[in-house]
């Protein structure tokens, strides 16, 4: 199939404001503002902008505006707790990897329900809003509109640009590793963290085990920091619970291999081009 006569329009003005927002947000907002625990005014509005512009952008572009990937079924909710279990179990079998081999260390830290609950809670807002953004319009709009490897290579990029305004502000809350080691393995992360969700929505016609897999990942890595988790050793870049860990990399990297397969062992076929996102939304 050939790309719509609009080509990558949508998505790509799309990209370009919520990156744009973020620049604008860490050096005219925020400036020489110093982090502080809740955040800063110029990352709120960076964390908002992607999820505000969603709205707009699924009104205006025709591939996205019929779509219904919000709705909350009892099968999407099934879906969303067995990649949340799955998820957690992950974390788990990575942090006693880290632990045994010794990228990881662990201290007991007394962590109160008044720091935990408010985290929690706004770890899955943010996830929420991430994904109002990335799998809530970015990437069904992709899926309209190019070929399967465009779709994964756009988002990623997208997604990574993204969080460079504020990635050294994000990755000192849990590394002293240069932004100039890391981000490449963050990029190498983000895209295969971009493979798994394509694969979870394309198998779902739903933001929702997306969220679920964005939500459990982001608390319990946080969680674990509070309780006095850290990166120790040469083996640390390994066994990093974030998308920059290369651990997470292959898992995420393999299982959605797996649900790639899987999904197109029926038609024994690449994929060129998905359905559009009005006829995914009704599948």
């Amino acid at each position: 199939m050939t790309m719509r006569r609009d080509g990558l329009r949508f998505p790509l003005l799309f990209g370009a404001l919520a990156i744009a927002v973020g620049v604008v947000g860490r050096l005219a907002v925020d400036h020489d503002t110093p982090m502080v625990a809740g955040g800063t005014t110029g990352m709120l509005v960076w964390i908002l902008a992607p999820a505000v512009l969603a709205v707009a952008f699924r009104r205006l572009d025709p591939e996205t505006r019929h779509g219904r990937f919000f709705r909350l079924t009892r099968r999407t909710g099934i879906a969303a707790a067995v990649v949340a279990a799955l998820a957690a179990a992950a974390f788990g079998v990575v942090m006693a990897l880290g632990l045994a081999v010794g990228g990881l260390s662990f201290t007991l830290a007394s962590v109160s329900p008044k720091t935990l609950l408010p985290t929690a809670a706004s770890i899955a807002v943010f996830a929420f809003l991430e994904e109002c953004a990335w799998r809530g319009y970015l990437l069904p709009s992709l899926l309209s509109r190019a070929r399967y490897p465009v779709v994964i290579g756009v988002a990623a990029l997208i997604w990574f640009a993204w969080h460079l305004p504020y990635l050294d502000r994000l990755n000192a809350a849990y590394t002293t590793e240069p932004v100039i080691t890391l981000a490449p393995r963050l990029l190498a992360g983000m895209l295969a963290l971009q493979f798994l969700y394509t694969e979870l929505f394309l198998r779902s016609r739903s933001v929702w085990p997306a969220f679920a897999l964005h939500a459990t990942t982001n608390l319990l890595a946080q969680i674990a920091f509070l309780a006095g988790l850290a990166l120790v050793g040469p083996w640390a870049w390994l066994f990093s619970p974030s998308a920059d860990g290369v651990f997470i990399i292959t898992v995420s990297a393999g299982v959605a291999l797996l649900l790639y397969r899987r999904r197109v062992t029926g038609n024994g076929s690449f994929p060129v081009r998905e359905q559009s996102v009005s006829s995914a939304a009704r599948t």
